[in-house]
């Protein structure tokens, strides 16, 4: 199931895109913006080179300047048609950032939508891949087909329930998921690895396999095949570039899902997380406010790097320390060392082998500078192990 750093480290994904994106587009902008002020040697005087080259200068500032609002000098210095072109470009910096950060922030969150449709898909697979070698994998979905021609797989009761358990149906139906668009491919699966797998020979050579040995099929399904084919994980590797991220999740989720099964009572399907509601408005709320706050974080984070530049640091361990703070100076909840060691462990699976150390000391640092400011306050459960 989803946990918080799980969390953390999807809304580090969407934060690292946005930073990329953001500083590609200032980049580009702002190369647009000076070249329109360029010398022309077809219209002026080469002599005139330092001039137009001070002017570029001064654009450059006014322009970078529009991200940070720091006060400025020698604007007089700069003609309305400068000023204009400055501030057009930059309204078109935000309206094209706009709907990079929409972009962004919609992938982030339907991910939400994205892990329970693959949870439903793995949980029919095993229905898909017992009728297989029926050539109409569209006649599964009805009660009246015939199972003796199919082997035991098509009798095993725990797929049987998977096939007609009516929560399971009517959520599939209602998120579109099914495998009836890759039947060939599901039937190809069948004969590569299910018919030549001893267990499952084994099990479709038994007279009448009993209620244990069904369900030690259905567990061996999922966990010995599914989960652990290369040729199916290849085509969740294809669908999901974050697969090996989320297969964990998923793999939880299906093998609790089996461990509540009860024939007399509908499938127990497993929500993402245990308050997946308040998760999903937490990861929501940290990408907000990393990103809203960027510039006073980067300052923050600035004056306690003595002698390296921001701009030189590994942009995972950028992005890695900017949650940090905006987590811990907007969730009071959320106790102090909580929040260091969850972004450590982060640090350590994906940045630098030397960051760990590195995110340790400046967020330990950090902390007790801010904390003793007033500006990180925590309450309740967030006073726990504070010291």
């Amino acid at each position: 199931m989803l946990n918080r750093r799980v969390l953390r480290v999807k809304a580090m994904q969407s934060l690292y895109s946005y930073f990329l994106v953001k500083s590609s587009l200032r980049d580009m902008i702002e190369e647009e913006l000076i070249a329109k002020f360029a010398l022309d040697p077809s219209l002026h005087d080469f002599s005139d080179r330092k001039l137009f080259e001070t002017k570029q200068n001064l654009i450059k500032i006014f322009f970078r300047n529009k991200f940070t609002n720091e006060p400025i000098q020698a604007l007089e210095a700069l003609g309305k048609e400068e000023l204009r072109e400055v501030e057009n470009s930059y309204l078109d910096y935000e309206k094209l950032m706009n709907a990079e950060v929409k972009s962004i922030k919609n992938t982030m969150m339907s991910e939400r939508l994205r892990l329970q449709k693959a949870y439903l898909k793995i949980l029919l697979l095993p229905v898909s891949l017992a009728f297989s070698n029926k050539q109409d994998l569209g006649r599964i979905k009805s009660s009246s087909v015939e199972s003796s021609s199919s082997g035991n797989l098509t009798k095993n009761r725990f797929i049987l329930k998977l096939k007609e358990d009516s929560i399971l149906c009517e959520l599939a139906k209602k998120r579109e998921v099914d495998w009836e668009a890759e039947s060939s491919s599901v039937t190809q699966w069948y004969k590569d690895v299910l018919s030549v797998d001893q267990y499952i020979i084994n099990y479709q050579g038994l007279k009448v396999p009993s209620q244990e040995q069904q369900f030690e099929c259905v567990q061996y399904l999922f966990k010995k095949i599914i989960f652990k084919s290369e040729i199916i994980g290849a085509y969740f590797d294809k669908h999901d570039l974050r697969w090996n991220e989320n297969k964990p999740i998923i793999r939880s989720m299906v093998l609790k899902t089996l461990k509540n099964f009860h024939f007399e009572n509908p499938l127990e399907l497993q929500p993402l997380s245990y308050n997946e509601d308040d998760d999903f408005k937490y990861v929501d709320l940290l990408f907000s406010e990393t990103m809203n706050r960027d510039y006073e974080l980067e300052k923050i984070i600035s004056k306690r790097v003595k002698n390296w530049d921001t701009s030189r640091m590994a942009m995972t361990d950028l992005v890695i320390l900017k949650m940090a703070l905006a987590e811990m100076m907007t969730f009071p909840s959320i106790p102090i060392k909580v929040t260091i060691n969850e972004y450590i462990e982060i640090s350590k699976n994906y940045s630098t082998p030397r960051s760990k150390q590195f995110v340790n000391g400046i967020l330990d640092v950090l902390a007790n500078e801010l904390s003793s400011e007033g500006i990180i306050k925590k309450s309740g459960r967030g006073l726990l192990d504070n010291k």
